[in-house]
């Protein structure tokens, strides 16, 4: 019993020393659970966002869309040809692994967002109107060479007008040929008719009164009724004062006219005692730019060689006729130069129009394709970023997983943004372009045709 009662003793001591062991275990693992509790209790250092800045643009014309505005963030660190893969991966590195895969796609925009905003601000403010104004030989506009022009005839109604010239008299077949002359003119061109010799008689009584007579029958734009009436009033009557009707013709000119070219119609010399020839250069040597051309019709010898000297001091051209006809033939050579205008203000036109609608289509082409490429290879950098934070995490399930579809999202918009609006304004300025081309091309042959059909008459 004594050896029993030992034994059981020393069991029983074993016993509680196992238990105390067990329960000081017990209360370390509880510390320790505690511990990573408390730890696990702690906040993490929260994360801080770069600091965005936006270009602004002047007078965008409208409220900017969200992605609008997003294309006006300062550029990534690294964007554009600030690219260099050591130092983007030392920055990769420098990244948390807790982060957001909001977050992480912030940081790639803080360091690979590309520069859009001088693109943008070309598509928001393009004008893709064609508009190219060239100036018109007719009513619309005044014309490159005959602007603000005025065109002075001088009809000889001297008494030999009276004579037969084939089937008309001389006056008859001058005055079809100055209304046909006339009806080419540009419409806002201004025309005046002024006669000499119109008064009295070839009669040396009649002469004095004669010599001092000439009178504005016309002045003003074209207009055929008006015209023709004063046509009607000029008959033939006495001598042929041409140096006055070149002093007087200057009281004809518009003050505001460029350009003044004088026709004198004529059948003979200066019977009155005049100077035209002084008349004539003084005449063409005024400020404003006057041509002096002269008409002789049925002229002799003599009269060929007075007139030929006035036309040379006023810086025209004698041009003889002899028949109605000559006079006719001569009269369309004048508004054949005319017509000729019009062919220059087509083809100027046209081409200017091309060149313009040219610069306007390279423009919105060139400026798509750097917005695209600019999406593209932001995109490429942002992917390759993620793919290089994949590998250096490698955990299932890591937020950078999430990461390429924010990419996906952020740059897909930027280059669609680009294709629509740019291929919208070069679509515009094509059309534009070709509608303004049309109507220079459609203007200026129906001018053209109008005029070769007044010849044919």
């Amino acid at each position: 019993m004594f050896f029993a009662a030992i034994i059981f003793g020393g069991c029983s001591s074993t016993e509680k020393d196992e238990k105390k062991q067990v329960s000081s275990k017990e209360k370390v693992e509880e510390v320790e659970n505690v511990e990573k509790t408390i730890e696990a209790a702690q906040p993490v250092e929260e994360y801080t966002s770069k600091e965005v800045q936006y270009f602004e643009i002047k007078d965008p014309g409208r409220e900017l869309t969200d992605l609008e505005k997003e294309l006006l963030r300062h550029p990534g660190i690294y964007s554009g040809d600030q690219y260099d893969e050591t130092k983007v991966n030392e920055a990769l590195d420098q990244l948390p692994d807790n982060l957001t895969p909001e977050q992480y796609l912030e940081e790639l925009k803080y360091l690979f967002t590309e520069d859009y905003h001088e693109e943008l601000e070309t598509l928001l403010h393009f004008d893709s109107n064609v508009e190219v104004d060239i100036e018109r030989p007719d009513e619309s506009v005044s014309t490159p060479t005959l602007k603000k022009a005025h065109f002075a005839i001088l009809i000889d109604a001297s008494g030999s007008m009276k004579a037969m010239s084939g089937k008309k008299t001389r006056m008859e077949a001058a005055k079809e040929a100055v209304l046909e002359f006339a009806e080419q003119i540009p419409e806002e061109a201004t025309i005046s008719m002024r006669v000499y010799g119109h008064k009295g008689s070839g009669s040396d009584a009649d002469k004095k009164l004669s010599c001092s007579s000439t009178e504005n029958f016309y002045h003003g734009t074209f207009d055929k009724n008006n015209f023709q009436n004063a046509l009607q009033k000029v008959q033939p009557a006495g001598w042929t004062p041409i140096g006055l009707v070149l002093e007087k013709v200057k009281e004809d000119i518009p003050k505001d006219a460029n350009d003044v070219v004088v026709y004198v119609v004529s059948d003979g010399i200066e019977t009155c005692g005049g100077d035209p020839v002084k008349a004539a250069k003084d005449l063409a040597s005024d400020d404003i730019e006057t041509v002096v051309n002269i008409i002789g019709f049925d002229v002799d010898n003599e009269g060929q060689k007075l007139l030929k000297e006035v036309a040379s001091a006023g810086k025209g051209e004698f041009t003889y006729v002899s028949s109605e006809r000559d006079l006719k033939e001569y009269m369309k050579a004048q508004y054949e130069e005319i017509k000729l205008e019009w062919i220059k203000w087509k083809n100027e036109g046209m081409v200017e129009t091309v060149k313009v609608k040219n610069e306007k289509v390279m423009l919105a082409i060139q400026t798509k394709q750097n917005m695209e490429q600019k999406a593209i290879r932001e995109k490429q950098r942002m992917e390759k970023a993620q793919n290089y934070l994949k590998k250096r995490f490698n955990e299932y399930g890591h937020p950078i997983s999430e990461v390429y579809s924010l990419i996906s999202e952020y740059c897909s918009p930027k280059f669609k943004y680009a294709g629509e609006i740019g291929s919208r304004a070069y679509k515009e300025s094509v059309e534009s372009g070709s509608k303004q081309f049309k109507e220079y091309d459609e203007e200026g042959s129906k001018k053209i045709k109008e005029m070769d059909e007044k010849k044919k008459e």
